[in-house]
């Protein structure tokens, strides 16, 4: 073995060389070394009557393919082996997820054979699951489809979302509204790319076709929030605005000076009124990006200031106006009477509002800037906690900016008993990844969490988005970023630890912070997946 050591090694260097996208030479190459290295260990294994024995070999190729992550070709080769051994065996299918996570993060082109392989595992572990366990199996097969839905914009990912949403009805699952949200999206983006077919189609028989060009040119600004493929279909459009502002708009929120900013913003406020509801959203946040950056730049106490800073005002007050109030019971269902200040699933709660900077800042220097806190001072692990503790699963959502400096945004995430740090930009703008993962920092290639390059934008607004469920011996931690999954991570909670710094005064809280950086946190909230929250007040409140 310690030969097939030092020859996996001689192999790394070497390839190291010339790491580049896999080729039909490469991939050769390295079921060459593949077979050199574990060709008799897989020999072995086949030739007894215990898969057991596969499942154990896998382990020591996920391993070997960490230790070649620069290696493209090679490590898909361990991993796909892998997961080959490693289904033999139902105790192996931890091993080929981890294989299969591992090889679509490090080699994206291998992520859709990776998602569907995926799929097929988590099927076998719903199908084979019973009683207690069928919940937590029935979940990961929901996010395996999902993430099969969102590989695909077709008839395929319709069928995903079916079979996800039925797998959520059988077991009860909170989710079933999300999914249902899922596909309605869906639909209207096969719609809508079936009309920006029909109008390319259009567009190549009548090229002076005015209506048609300003259509296609909106359909991407606007229904699909894309401004840079707006701009490459515009010449023909005769639109004076569309002339104007979507070239700008598409060299994004950094680029425009001060009073350009201010048009673009009171331009896209416009172009959300008149917006397809499920569009508003993302025109008013373009809207509120480009006023935001107005007032940073522009700092004269003038009339344009205050055409900027009323402007913002009235955005922010058309968002707040979208907020949908969670469904009434039905007359079929009791719910129990929560005691005061209990919120229970199903229910989002708003948390900035609830925060009083001179009770909940642990550190920093923290001030409220209209709904944000806004974190003024660069210190080490600034953090302020909101008031809540939560005892179940739970989804979190925020908004944020990092607005100087170049390090960690940061929040502290409760799973259980145990609490995680989710670091943006984590270790001078290094990765992206959750901290400890088995005493692993969010920099640490071996921890699972990571994910680079993570170069945050500042004064660019964030969406973040986590859901964090937790089970008596199992928990699972998902983060999207900008609609995009940046971490999916699964185990048991106590292989979770929270660096010094970051770490609460009291368990089960949720907090939120920046490392040596000024930040935003412009809004954020929380719903209940099951069990529940519960507010705390001040005495006599």
């Amino acid at each position: 073995m310690a030969r097939k050591v030092r020859l996996l090694h001689a192999l790394c260097a070497v390839l190291a060389v010339s790491a580049v996208p896999l080729r039909a030479a490469e991939t050769d190459e390295a079921i060459e070394a593949f077979n050199a290295l574990y060709g008799t260990d897989l020999a072995r294994v086949r030739g007894t009557g215990d898969t057991r024995d596969d499942a154990e070999l896998a382990v020591h190729l996920v391993a070997a393919a960490k230790r070649a992550a620069d290696q493209p070709a090679f490590l898909a080769v361990l991993c796909e082996k892998a997961c080959d051994l490693a289904l033999g065996h139902p105790s192996g299918y931890p091993t080929a997820l981890e294989a299969m996570d591992f090889l679509a993060r490090t080699v994206p082109e291998k992520a859709a054979d990776c998602a569907e392989r995926t799929l097929d595992i988590r099927q076998k572990q719903y199908d084979a699951c019973r009683g207690d366990a069928r919940a937590p199996a029935a979940g990961a097969l929901i996010d395996a489809l999902v993430a099969a839905a969102e590989a695909k914009i077709d008839a395929g990912a319709a069928t995903f979302l079916v079979r996800a949403r039925n797998v959520a009805r059988a077991v009860s699952s909170p989710r079933l509204a999300e999914l249902e949200s899922r596909a309605e999206a869906l639909a209207r983006r096969m719609a809508t790319d079936r009309r920006i077919s029909d109008l390319v189609a259009l567009l190549e028989k009548t090229p002076g076709n005015v209506a048609a060009r300003e259509e296609l040119v909106r359909l991407y600004l606007v229904d699909l929030d894309d401004p840079a493929e707006a701009a490459k279909h515009l010449e023909g459009a005769k639109d004076t605005a569309l002339l104007k502002y979507v070239p700008a708009a598409a060299k994004g929120v950094e680029a425009p000076p001060d009073l350009a900013c201010l048009e673009l913003g009171e331009w896209y406020r416009d172009l959300a009124t008149n917006a397809p509801k499920h569009a508003r959203a993302a025109m008013y946040a373009r809207a509120k990006a480009y006023l935001e950056r107005f007032l940073t730049i522009h700092t004269a106490q003038d009339l344009n200031r205050t055409r900027a800073t009323l402007a913002l005002e009235k955005t922010q007050e058309a968002v707040a106006k979208m907020t949908v109030p969670p469904k009434k019971p039905t007359k079929t269902s009791k719910p129990t009477k929560p005691s005061p200040g209990t919120i229970l699933p199903g229910q989002w709660i708003d948390l900035l509002p609830l925060t009083d900077l001179s009770k909940h800042a642990l550190s920093g220097t923290w001030e409220r800037r209209g709904e944000a806190l806004a974190l003024t001072g660069r210190a080490s692990e600034a953090k302020v906690m909101a008031p809540l503790v939560i005892d179940g699963s739970y989804e979190f959502e925020a908004r944020i900016a990092r607005t100087g400096g170049g390090d960690t945004m940061g929040v502290v995430l409760p799973v259980g008993e145990r609490q995680i740090l989710l670091g943006l930009g984590y270790g001078g703008n290094q990765a992206h990844g959750l901290g400890q993962i088995d005493g692993r920092s969010a920099k640490d290639p071996e921890n699972p969490t990571v994910t680079r390059p993570a170069r945050l934008q500042n004064g660019r607004e964030y969406a973040v988005r986590a859901r964090v469920l937790v089970q008596s011996s199992r928990a699972e931690i998902e983060v999207m970023l900008d609609g995009e999954r940046i971490i999916l991570w699964r185990g048991p909670p106590s292989a979770l630890s929270m660096y010094a710094g970051w770490r609460l005064p009291q368990g089960r809280r949720i907090c939120f912070g920046a490392s040596n950086s000024t930040a935003e946190f412009r809004a954020a909230r929380l719903r209940m997946l099951s069990g529940e929250a519960r507010l705390l007040r001040p005495a006599g409140g």
